[in-house]
């Protein structure tokens, strides 16, 4: 990929811009001599400091406008994750979230069927790693907590195994598929078609934990959604019931028929 030059009038503006800066900051941060000689003395600090900030500007990070003029409060960038969740991601796989980002006519589809659009996290995680991010969003806080549900146990391989994709968007459904409840998941599974897909437990609860972090909204509360995930005894794993206490997972057999557990529908770019 070649790079193009940049002219001189640009040279020349950005010199403008630095001085400019420096001249302002002596007027509205008015240091004294001291102040300024303390500067002066940590001039290889302030200068990394400045360059860095030059490479966020210059750098090309997503617009997500478009994104947020259609789906609203239902689209939860990067940005907004490390600010709410403390995971951390790099300036290159915001641009490469960025790049991954659906087109309109996709993201119109998302909002018209009810469902958020998240970005993933920087690294695949597992059911366990999401817990480890805010385990207080979470019904059982875990043994660091002395609070250790079911799924620790070594046996449930599905909240060890089963992992989010690496730096991509899930678009999640916020309620369960339309018609699912009371039907066993033979019969739900006939109601996911592609492109959509049922998500395993990382995924789901990656999304419904990151909304209640950025939007500080609980979602399936008093009711449960089926994921793709199986635990040790071959029952399919579910997750809802979410509210201040936590977000509760269990699983049933995959006959078993309630009026509050229905599934779950996801698509991942």
């Amino acid at each position: 990929m070649t790079t193009q030059s940049i002219t001189s009038d640009q040279s020349k503006q950005f010199k403008r811009f630095v001085e400019d800066a420096s001249d302002r900051a002596l007027k509205d941060v008015n240091p004294d001599k001291d102040g300024l000689q303390r500067l002066i003395e940590r001039g290889g600090e302030f200068q990394a400091y400045l360059l860095a900030g030059i490479s966020r500007f210059t750098s090309k990070l997503p617009d997500y406008t478009l994104a947020r003029s259609i789906l609203g409060n239902d689209f939860i960038s990067a940005d907004e994750i490390m600010t709410a969740r403390g995971v951390q991601y790099t300036e290159d796989q915001l641009i490469e979230l960025g790049r991954k980002l659906p087109d309109q006519a996709t993201l119109e589809a998302i909002r018209d069927a009810g469902m958020m659009l998240v970005a993933g996290p920087p690294t695949a995680m597992s059911m366990l790693d999401v817990r480890a991010v805010h385990a207080d969003f979470f019904y059982s806080k875990g043994p660091e907590q002395d609070d250790s549900g079911w799924y620790d146990d070594a046996g449930e391989k599905f909240a060890r195994n089963d992992k989010t994709d690496a730096l991509g968007w899930i678009a999640f459904r916020k309620e369960p598929v339309e018609d699912s409840l009371s039907k066993n998941w033979e019969e739900q599974q006939a109601l996911v078609a592609e492109p959509m897909m049922i998500p395993n437990a990382a995924e789901a609860t990656w999304a419904l934990t990151t909304f209640k972090a950025v939007r500080d909204i609980y979602l399936l509360d008093e009711l449960y959604v089926r994921t793709s995930s199986v635990d040790s005894d071959g029952d399919r794993v579910d997750v809802g019931d979410f509210d201040a206490d936590g977000l509760d997972v269990r699983s049933y057999w995959d006959d078993h028929r309630d009026s509050s557990l229905g599934v779950s529908a996801s698509r991942k770019f």
